[in-house]
C-alpha cells in the first residue's frame, strides 16, 4: 500500500474524534503501523489524536484525555488530501484495534520506543526532568474502571476493574522492606480516594499534566507496581523494567530480558529473589 493510516474512532477525516479508547489502547494500532512503515516504503496520513470526552469531565478527572497536546507527527498527510484519501481512495492500509496486544510488536520494542519519543511534544518530556532519577512507580487506575465487591473478576483476568487499594498498600509495604527508593503514585483518581496510600512514608503523588508524560515517567521507574490497564502495560513495555501485577492481570510476558522480573504477586506472597536482585542493582 502507498498510504497508511491509524484509525482510532469515528469522524477522523475531519480532524477530530468524539470519545474513543484511552491512550494505552490507542497505541497498539499506532505501533503496528510503525513496524509496517519500518519494513515498507509508504506515506503516513496524520493520526487524528484529538478527541472530546464527556466522561472525564463528569468524573472531574485532572487529565481530560483530549489528547490535543501530546504528539507532533512530521511529514504526514493532513487537510483536504487526508479527507480525500480516507473517503475516496482504495490505496490506504488502515490499522485499528488492539489485535493480540504486544505479540505482533514485541520484538520491535526499540523501534517503537524511539518513534514514540520522537513524536511527543517536547514540553511533555521536559516535565520529566524534575523527577528523582531512581524511583519506584505505582499506577492506580480508578476513573472509569468498575469497583468489585470481591476480587473474583480481577483474578479471572477480567478487564477494566479497579484493583483494591489494600493490595497496593500490601505490595508497597513488601517493597519498602527491601528498597528505600522514593515511591511515586500515578493515578487518575481523586486525592480522597488515594489518602491511605499517600499517608505511607516516602509516597508522593505525581501528576505531570498529560497522559503521555505520566506514561513515560512511569516507564522510567526502576520498578512498576501496575494497575490492570493497558497504560501500565505500555509503561512496562517501553521501559523494560521490573513490573508487579495483581493476580490474574498479567496478560502477556513483555520483558525481552528474562533476567528482569515480571509477575503476579498476591497478598501473602514473598518478594521473588529475582526482583530483589533487580532492585539491588539500582
Amino acid at each position: 500500500m502507498k498510504y497508511i493510516f491509524v484509525s482510532l474512532s469515528k469522524m477522523e477525516s475531519l480532524g477530530f474524534r468524539i470519545g474513543g479508547p484511552g491512550l494505552g489502547n490507542l497505541l497498539f494500532p499506532w505501533a503496528r503501523s510503525v513496524v509496517y512503515e519500518h519494513r515498507n516504503k509508504c506515506n503516513r496520513i496524520s493520526t487524528t489524536w484529538n478527541t472530546f470526552k464527556i466522561g472525564t469531565i463528569l468524573r472531574r478527572e485532572k487529565d481530560k484525555r483530549f489528547y490535543s497536546n501530546l504528539f507532533y507527527e512530521k511529514n504526514t498527510i493532513s487537510g483536504f488530501k487526508k479527507f480525500y484519501l480516507l473517503n475516496f481512495s482504495n490505496n490506504v492500509l488502515i490499522f485499528k484495534g488492539m489485535r493480540n496486544l504486544f505479540e505482533p510488536i514485541l520484538q520491535h520494542q526499540s523501534i517503537i520506543k524511539k518513534r514514540l519519543i520522537s513524536i511527543i511534544q517536547k514540553e511533555n518530556l521536559i516535565k520529566l526532568k524534575s523527577l528523582h532519577k531512581n524511583r519506584i512507580g505505582v499506577h492506580i487506575r480508578l476513573g472509569d474502571f468498575t469497583k468489585e465487591e470481591n476480587e473474583a473478576g480481577l483474578r479471572k483476568g477480567n478487564w477494566n476493574l479497579k484493583i483494591p487499594i489494600k493490595w497496593y498498600i500490601n505490595i508497597i509495604n513488601k517493597i519498602q522492606q527491601i528498597s528505600k527508593l522514593p515511591i511515586y503514585i500515578f493515578s487518575d483518581g481523586q486525592d480522597e480516594e488515594l489518602i491511605e496510600i499517600l499517608k505511607i512514608y516516602n509516597c508522593t503523588r505525581i501528576n505531570l499534566g498529560e497522559s503521555i508524560s505520566d506514561m513515560i515517567a512511569l516507564s522510567e521507574c526502576k520498578l512498576i507496581i501496575s494497575s490492570g490497564s493497558t497504560f501500565s502495560m505500555w509503561a512496562s513495555f517501553i521501559g523494560q523494567n521490573p513490573t508487579i501485577w495483581f493476580p490474574g492481570q498479567m496478560r502477556q510476558s513483555i520483558m525481552l530480558n528474562k533476567s528482569i522480573y515480571e509477575g503476579e504477586l498476591d497478598y501473602n506472597d514473598l518478594v521473588p529473589k529475582k526482583l530483589i536482585e533487580n532492585l539491588k542493582n539500582v
